[in-house]
């Protein structure tokens, strides 16, 4: 229908729902945008989302501003993001009457609390009925005299509506490309490098494989922001984990890590895993934590070949050192990016306490200014820069944007705001990217190529709004949460109990250094979106660290039976990780029947158990003894538990066990003395029984001696025999 002179029914009804104050969300994934409001900075693009769940978006149908005076096309989108049909109705678009002047108009326009009264309606249409998870676009061509050249910048406003109800609404500003004054201020943007939480402190092999692929998300975000006019501040992780690698890094990794080394932006480091900066302040750190070594994940069989990675400082055909793993030629490496809205009292000093001596800001962290000024700033006694309040917004939804014609609002509101009076050319104004804009890269590209064409603006670099002039500005106080300050103290005190336990070990960092990268991953600005995660995946991580510092331990065994007043008590020691450990074994008897002087050193290598004897004596008495045992480190750190083992001793059984054996082997040794006289006795009396009597030889047998004894008793006379016969005896 033709564009009317006076507001109908239609619009008159839209007006009083908007200014009655209906409900509005931000944009999410069914893209509705709503106000900002607050310290967090001036609203963006206002869409409702009532909880039907259905959204309505309004932009240009073309491009992020528009030529006043002149036909305009515009698209309306409506979305039913709800679980229920949205049923025919109608469709109202309306624009500002008298167009908008300032950023006063701009709020007024599209702020809770309605449209301005002279708004008019220019069409209405009907809308056919809207399954649940469709979409539908329409499109409108303003006639030219709807809106007025001179108008620096216009309003538009559209509605659905359904059975007689409102259902949806719109709001958004639009830049009028014929006025401009040329007094733009710069505009620097920074943007977050990062991978989403839950991936470890090393990133692994395939998910590299995966990221860098043709369309894998860090070749997405490398090539949305190379070359454009943004501060890129990078996560350690990601080429620290690439290099680690060396020749078993996956090509695209190593390609994409190439194309990194020669990004034009400025670049600086992000915290490593981006952790958390202001958690690790209130949790009573005196400086941010960072990473303690890579030798555990570095394979020197990978290093072999003469090439290194891309932009790697160590020597050909060696390892490189931690040193080298995490060199990388950064435009400036002062700058503290901590999450949005965390930064408490006290907070800054800390950061500059590890060399982060600016910080970037955003604009709810603190009081806001009249008018525009220099994102530079001092905050109790540091330098800062402070995201622009009204810019972060529309910024921040354009990037986000899973729709064209969200994005063409979200970006058409975004330069608005830089025509309508976000500074002049003595300003520089800073923006920037949430942690989760990698997720939507392409948005990014298109936002930055937006700005990059403005009218409105000028790019900055970082270096520039940081050297700027600087205001002095207050902060607003905003600690983190309490429980997770408890569950983030939590994480450092295992880690310092692991910390403590490592000295086991000849080199401590086997264990301490993936247990600080995993610590840092946990501590990601990125868990911040995911608190239910979060808390899930601490909980793991502490189980895991006990799991640790209870890996060497003492075996538990039966009653020990001491018979010495001098013996060695067995302790076998288990050892459950995969590296060799050095403990000193102390037991401490619980009376005097046992008495303990010194300590056992032992090592037991990975994954075994070693059985050591502890030398104990004999004390008072006999009797029943508690033995305890306990490890502990080299530096006298505990491990694990008291082990309890009892003992019997009788040490006096080695006296009389000592007598008996002393009287058994004088017994045997009489008894032996008596056996040899009894046998020289015997040999004695038998050597008549044994020779022949009349001459002394030794009988060869038994018959010889009954034959001797015959002769002896017929003829005594033993040469009778060899005598002739008397012949007087004849």
């Amino acid at each position: 229908m033709p564009a009317e002179s006076t507001p109908p029914r239609r619009l008159r009804r839209l007006l009083a729902v908007l200014s009655a104050g209906a409900a509005s969300v931000a944009l999410g994934a069914a893209g509705a945008v709503a106000p900002l409001d607050g310290p967090t900075g001036a609203p963006a693009a206002r869409a409702s989302e009532p909880e039907s769940g259905v959204s309505v978006s309004v932009a240009p149908a073309d491009g992020t501003s528009v030529t006043a005076g002149a036909p305009i096309d515009v698209v309306v989108e409506i979305v039913n993001g709800g679980d229920v049909e949205v049923e025919a109705g109608t469709i109202a678009l309306g624009v500002a009457a008298s167009g908008l002047d300032d950023v006063g108009d701009l709020d007024a326009w599209t702020t809770d609390g309605g449209l301005p009264a002279s708004a008019r309606t220019v069409f209405e249409r009907a809308t056919a009925a809207l399954p649940v998870g469709a979409v539908t676009t329409l499109q409108f061509t303003l006639p030219a005299g709807a809106t007025d050249a001179a108008d620096p910048a216009v309003g538009l406003a559209a509605s659905l509506e359904s059975r007689g109800a409102d259902v949806a609404w719109a709001t958004t500003a639009v830049a009028n490309a014929l006025v401009t004054d040329g007094d733009r201020p710069g505009l620097a943007l920074v943007y977050p490098l990062t991978v989403p939480a839950d991936e470890g402190g090393v990133l692994p092999a395939e998910r590299l494989e995966s990221w860098t692929g043709p369309a894998g998300l860090l070749t997405r975000q490398l090539e949305a922001v190379s070359g454009a006019g943004v501060a890129v501040g990078i996560d350690p992780r990601i080429p620290v984990s690439i290099r680690a690698l060396g020749s078993s890094a996956p090509e695209s990794a190593t390609a994409w890590l190439e194309a990194l080394a020669e990004m034009p932006n400025e670049v600086f480091p992000l915290a490593y895993a981006d952790a958390d900066l202001a958690v690790q302040s209130q949790a009573g750190l005196d400086a941010p934590l960072e990473p303690i070594g890579f030798a555990d994940v570095v394979d020197a069989a990978d290093f072999a070949d003469a090439q290194s990675p891309a932009g790697a400082t160590n020597a050909p055909g060696e390892a490189p050192t931690d040193a080298e793993l995490l060199d990388w030629d950064f435009t400036r490496s002062d700058l503290a990016w901590p999450a949005d809205d965390t930064v408490a009292s006290g907070d800054l000093d800390r950061f500059a306490a590890g060399g982060l001596t600016t910080a970037i800001l955003a604009p709810g962290n603190v009081e806001p200014t009249d008018g525009a000024s220099n994102a530079a700033a001092t905050i109790e006694g540091r330098g800062a820069v402070v995201a622009d309040a009204r810019l972060q917004a529309p910024l921040r939804l354009a990037a986000a944007a899973q729709t064209d014609a969200e994005w063409r609002s979200a970006a058409s509101r975004l330069l608005a705001e830089l025509a309508l009076g976000a500074g002049d050319a003595s300003s520089t104004l800073v923006g920037s990217f949430a942690r989760s804009a990698g997720a939507d890269a392409q948005r990014v590209a298109e936002t930055l190529a937006a700005l990059d064409g403005s009218q409105w603006s000028r790019t900055a670099t970082l270096t520039e709004a940081v050297g700027a002039p600087p205001v002095s500005r207050t902060l607003v106080s905003l600690p983190e949460d309490a429980q997770r300050l408890e569950n983030v103290e939590r994480l450092l005190g295992a880690e310092a109990a692991v910390g403590e336990f490592s000295d086991v070990l000849d080199d401590p960092t086997l264990l301490t250094a993936p247990t600080r990268r995993d610590l840092l991953e946990l501590l990601a600005v990125g868990w911040l979106d995911l608190p239910t995660e979060w808390t899930e995946a601490v909980g793991r991580w502490l189980v895991d660290q006990r799991a640790v510092t209870d890996s060497v331990s003492v075996v538990p065994t039966s009653s020990v039976l001491v018979v010495a007043s001098e013996t060695g008590i067995p302790i076998t020691i288990e050892n459950d990780l995969p590296y060799a450990v050095n403990v000193v074994v102390t037991v401490d008897p619980s009376n005097g029947r046992l008495l303990v002087e010194d300590t056992v050193d032992a090592t037991v290598e990975g994954e075994s158990r070693r059985t050591v004897q502890v030398p104990v004596a004999a004390g008072v008495g006999s009797g029943e003894v508690d033995l305890e045992v306990s490890l502990a480190s080299p530096d006298g750190t505990p491990l694990g538990s008291v082990v309890r083992i009892p003992a019997n001793v009788h040490a006096d059984w080695e006296g009389v066990g000592a007598t008996i054996l002393a009287v058994i082997a004088v017994a045997a040794f009489g008894a032996g003395i008596l056996r040899t006289i009894l046998r020289r006795r015997r040999q004695r009396s038998g050597a008549d029984e044994t020779t022949d009597p009349a001459s002394g030889i030794p009988f060869v047998d038994a018959e010889q001696r009954v034959d001797a004894g015959q002769r002896v008793d017929a003829d005594p006379d033993p040469d009778a025999s060899s005598r002739p016969e008397d012949p007087s005896n004849g």
